[in-house]
């Protein structure tokens, strides 16, 4: 008696254990349609990125290093002025090298003394885009000569998410049954569905702004989202 509960329960893990790989099996081998679809959303931009610096030369490394301080303090101080909390003035970069100089044409002459290039530039995050050219024109009367980008970002991109998504998948729906109309076959449920997004906006790179009044047009990001769908059909 003890056997043949032991053979019974045995049976019963084989067949509990055959029935999701019969499911498996069956996914498997149904017949797919598989479609990519694309969708877009437009939104404007409620934050800004400025990137922007100091650059010095001096025949001395000291001399290069002093002026640059100098002239970066009085930047820093006009953006704390123009209303940029210290938390978003950040140190992006800092270097000095050595221009490279021409080489002696004559056999004679003598090689030319290295100029030294001390170059310090900070990121600057904005919560208002409609002041960055006020912040730029503060940051260049205070010293800075290098504006290398301005950019323009969502500080919540989920509803524009959301909604190219949405558009994504209807699109992809749309597609897949203008197929399966095409070939004669039912469009069955959805076996799988890959997603991805993406946006971009304006962004204006290594730029000198230096007219009063610097016009700075944010305007808007495309933020797009693409799927691919797999549907099983009959």
């Amino acid at each position: 008696m003890k056997n043949s509960s032991i053979v019974f329960l045995g049976l019963m893990m084989l067949l509990f254990l055959a029935v999701p790989n019969a499911t498996a099996a069956t996914e498997n081998n149904a017949s797919k349609l598989t479609v990519q679809g694309d969708g877009k959303v437009t939104a404007s931009p409620d934050m800004a990125t400025i990137v922007l610096g100091v650059e010095t030369q001096n025949a001395s490394a000291a001399g290069a290093v002093r002026e640059n301080a100098g002239l970066m303090n009085k930047t820093i101080n006009a953006l704390k002025g123009a209303g940029i909390a210290e938390n978003n003035i950040q140190t992006s970069s800092f270097s000095l090298t050595t221009m490279p100089q021409d080489q002696p044409k004559m056999a004679n002459e003598k090689q030319k003394a290295p100029v030294f290039l001390a170059t310090n530039q900070v990121t600057v995050k904005l919560n208002n885009t409609t002041e960055v050219g006020r912040v730029l024109d503060a940051a260049v009367s205070a010293g800075s000569n290098s504006i290398q980008q301005v950019s323009f970002d969502l500080r919540d991109p989920r509803p524009q998410n959301d909604g190219a998504m949405t558009l994504a998948i209807e699109d992809a729906r749309r597609q897949a049954e203008v197929a399966a109309k095409a070939a004669g076959v039912k469009l069955g449920r959805v076996l799988e569905i890959t997603e991805g997004y993406g946006y971009t906006g304006p962004t204006a790179k290594n730029a000198l702004f230096a007219d009063i009044s610097t016009p700075i047009q944010p305007g808007q990001l495309e933020v797009s989202a693409s799927v691919t769908v797999i549907y099983e059909i009959s």
